[in-house]
């Protein structure tokens, strides 16, 4: 689709939706622009994860004040991007009743659906966070030894237990002492590129000895709190080269209309859409809604070099002067702006989404 239709569908959608003359039709062509195949219907909100909300928070910081973003770079992260979603750990625990002798408190495998990954999508980040909890006030905690393994054969004849192949990281920490990240950017590529190859993750945390000799006052037992705390997910960043455009070319400066000039020449309308009206806050979760804006009004020939116009519209406008069969000049966006939306998938995955295009800054003919 070409720029000039890109715009003019994307201004019909949003005056449809925004006038309630939508239909279900129109709705799902909106929905598919925002990259769904249908709107979700979560049961409820789940928690917007920190490390979105500080991205999202960031960027509409810096909207509010009028400063240049590129929503297709998280600066935050250090890589490129406009989709953001974080995947919960859907795995489960192997020995979670009884820790075994030799020290092994905990085993895990960690599975992450990557469905929701778009295809056309260039991955640039997947970062594993393992939070095994608070960090204790006494730091009296035994040595935690993490090992981190890909699982490549499932279980034999049907067990459960899987076997991890490669070893992945070990790393040895002095009990809790906030997340820990690990990339796994080769590995997501790989599953992605083969979704049979996703067999998971192998977490195993074993305890060594006290690192101090004397009373413990840990509140409960190591293994049953690394169990009970343990949270992990799955920060994956992609990149759609058709969603991000490269910076604009200059336009020749625009000549401000005349003061008491009418009111019906071409200029920008306010529109504001409230995706409360649109049943969307079910699954939009910010921001509320946004001011979209659109184009309206005559784009006379007499007026062209007045409308910031192109000078395509200009020589448009003085053939149809010359020939009433040529299209007269039409009222249309010139410069618009992205915005960034934090929302639930259809699978209820918090995503966080940047979308070109969505705001109407200025008009002019062409």
């Amino acid at each position: 689709m070409q720029p000039a239709q890109r715009l003019s569908t994307l201004s019909f959608l949003l005056l449809t939706l925004a006038c309630g003359q939508t239909s279900k039709f129109q709705e799902n062509d909106f929905l598919q622009f925002l990259g769904l195949e249908k709107a979700p219907s979560p049961q409820r909100f789940q928690p917007v994860p920190r490390v979105l909300r500080k991205i999202f928070q960031a960027r509409e910081a810096a909207a509010a004040s009028g400063a240049s973003q590129d929503l297709c770079y998280v600066k935050e992260l250090r890589v490129r991007g406009n989709l953001l979603q974080l995947l919960p750990d859907q795995g489960f625990f192997l020995n979670a009743q009884r820790p075994s002798q030799d020290g092994s408190c905990l085993q895990k495998v960690l599975y992450f659906n990557l469905s929701a990954i778009e295809g056309k999508g260039k991955l640039t980040m997947a970062q594993l966070t393992l939070d095994l909890g608070p960090r204790s006030y006494y730091n009296l905690g035994p040595e935690l030894v993490v090992a981190l393994s890909v699982v490549e054969e499932p279980g034999m004849c049907g067990e459960s237990h899987p076997n991890p192949n490669r070893l992945l990281a070990q790393q040895s920490i002095w009990g809790p002492q906030g997340p820990l990240h690990f990339n796994l950017q080769h590995v997501v590529k790989n599953w992605d590129s083969n979704r049979l190859k996703n067999l998971g993750l192998y977490l195993e945390i074993l305890a060594k000895e006290e690192r101090y000799s004397g009373v413990n006052v840990q509140p409960e037992n190591p293994c049953g709190r690394l169990i009970r705390f343990l949270h992990a997910s799955l920060l994956v960043v992609t990149l759609n080269p058709e969603h991000c455009h490269p910076s604009p070319r200059k336009r020749r400066a625009a000549i401000p209309v005349p003061k008491g000039s009418c009111r019906t020449l071409c200029h920008r309308h306010q529109l504001f859409i409230n995706f409360r009206d649109l049943g969307w806050h079910k699954w939009v979760i910010a921001p509320k809604g946004f001011m979209a804006n659109y184009c309206h009004g005559d784009c006379p020939f007499s007026m062209t070099t007045y409308l910031n116009s192109s000078n395509y519209a200009f020589m448009q406008a003085l053939m149809h002067a010359v020939d009433p069969g040529v299209p007269k000049a039409v009222c249309i966006p010139t410069k618009l702006s992205p915005i960034s939306m934090l929302y639930q998938d259809n699978d209820e995955n918090v995503v966080l989404r940047h979308y070109e295009d969505m705001v109407v800054d200025e008009c002019g003919c062409g």
